[in-house]
């Protein structure tokens, strides 16, 4: 009598990987989720971008912060150069934006949920692309405000200079001043949230495919076929 060939769910072996609840299944999704939920709220907190400026009369350097409610830093030092220059003063009350902030954050953290459910899903992928455009957003709205200052300038300034646009990122030069520019960490918090739901399921599985081929193991696909049992005619045919 012929023996029975093994099914192939038989012919599984103890190492392949599981078919769902594995580094891309709902548990992963979950995981992910909650962690891209958890930079989200610490991004509440921290500033939004950041400025840097030198001059020789101020070999230190003078720092500005803006925060998603507020304006930190040298304020009172900047706001007199600027007065000298006839720019406006940064007073929080002009940038109305700013009240945008928590609920643009409480929005974000709902986006995640909804990629967490629908995943692949085009509610899911408008989710994600969300989170990716809240930093741009916010950068344009900065380079925006920087526009307006370097040029609603007062002719009657002590020292009247061209219009000019401040960089929202990298080196500006005016005068004698360098102005260096960059996001804050909030911007790159949610921007690493947007980043664990779009590739953070990938990441296990690049990690899992770079240890095997350091190990030189062959792929799973590779060696579930050379596992699996003979086509039954041949075992049909030795057994006869």
């Amino acid at each position: 009598m012929a023996p029975r060939a093994a099914s192939p769910e038989g012919a599984r072996g103890a190492t392949d990987p599981p078919r769902s609840g594995g580094v891309g299944g709902p548990v992963a999704r979950v995981a992910l989720g909650l962690a891209a939920a958890l930079l989200l709220v610490l991004a509440i907190g921290r500033p939004l971008w950041r400025a840097h400026l030198t001059a020789p009369q101020y070999p230190a350097g003078l720092d500005l912060t803006v925060y998603g409610d507020r304006v930190e830093g040298d304020v009172a030092e900047i706001t007199a150069l600027n007065h000298y220059v006839g720019m406006r003063p940064y007073d929080i009350a002009d940038f109305p934006e700013t009240t945008l902030w928590v609920p643009t954050i409480v929005v974000a953290v709902l986006a995640v949920g909804v990629s967490t459910w629908f995943a692949r899903r085009w509610p899911g992928r408008l989710a994600r692309l969300y989170l990716w455009g809240v930093p741009v957003g916010a950068l344009l709205d900065i380079q925006w405000r920087l526009y307006q200052f370097g040029h609603d300038l007062d002719p009657g300034a002590a020292l009247r200079i061209g219009e000019f646009t401040a960089k929202v990122v990298g080196p500006t030069h005016v005068v004698n001043f360098t102005t260096w520019a960059w996001p804050g960490s909030a911007l790159l918090l949610i921007w690493s949230a947007a980043f664990l739901l779009s590739f953070g399921p990938l990441v296990p599985r690049a990690l899992v495919g770079a240890w095997r081929w350091l190990r030189e193991e062959p792929p799973y696909d590779a060696r579930r076929r050379e596992e699996s049992p003979r086509p039954l005619r041949e075992a049909e045919t030795e057994a006869a």
